[in-house]
């Protein structure tokens, strides 16, 4: 099953176990993001910043830029 969102691996119980350890912010293999927004907090800097996160907005960056 190929998907735009979600897990998209081999499907074999490592790389599960990997993919598990990348989403968990308690591993040290975690590959999240950090916390807070590091931009310049203006007004026009933190409405870019919503409209790249909403899947309604023609400026919506999905995570790895597909």
């Amino acid at each position: 099953m190929s998907s735009s969102k979600g897990y998209s691996g081999t499907g074999t119980q490592a790389d599960k176990d990997n993919h598990a350890d990348q989403c968990n912010p308690n591993n040290p293999e975690h590959d999240g993001h950090e916390k807070g927004y590091p931009g310049t907090g203006t007004k026009s800097d933190l409405d870019n910043h919503a409209n790249q996160l909403n899947p309604n907005n023609p400026n919506f960056k999905p995570k790895g830029g597909k």
